[in-house]
């Protein structure tokens, strides 16, 4: 059976984000302290608390998370299709996994 270009794309990152010092998003335990890698899939400036926020979904292949950062329409370097590493506190939000304010790390 063929395999979609959505399985392919994620088996792709997920070869391409595979690394020791991360955990598959999938993987991720929520209220914890993670560490995740993957590709910045969007970009959305929403309000939260009455302050813009800008929200980074970062894709890994296996599953999907939210970066938040409060109080920021933009953060240098977070594009579209950009590579980084992750760090924060995770917690589970409407069915997704969010870090606020976490730390990143640019990728080659």
């Amino acid at each position: 059976m063929a395999r979609s270009n959505e399985e392919l794309h994620a088996e792709r990152l997920q070869e391409r984000f595979r690394h020791d010092d991360a955990t598959p998003i999938a993987e991720a335990a929520e209220r914890g302290q993670v560490t995740i890698r993957g590709e910045v899939a969007g970009l959305q400036v929403v309000p939260r608390a009455g302050a813009p926020s800008l929200e980074v979904t970062v894709d890994d292949g296996s599953g999907r998370a939210v970066a938040v950062f409060t109080g920021r329409k933009r953060v240098g370097g977070l594009d579209p299709g950009r590579s980084l590493r992750v760090q924060g506190m995770a917690r589970r939000e409407g069915g997704r996994l969010v870090l606020f304010n976490p730390a990143y790390t640019l990728l080659g």
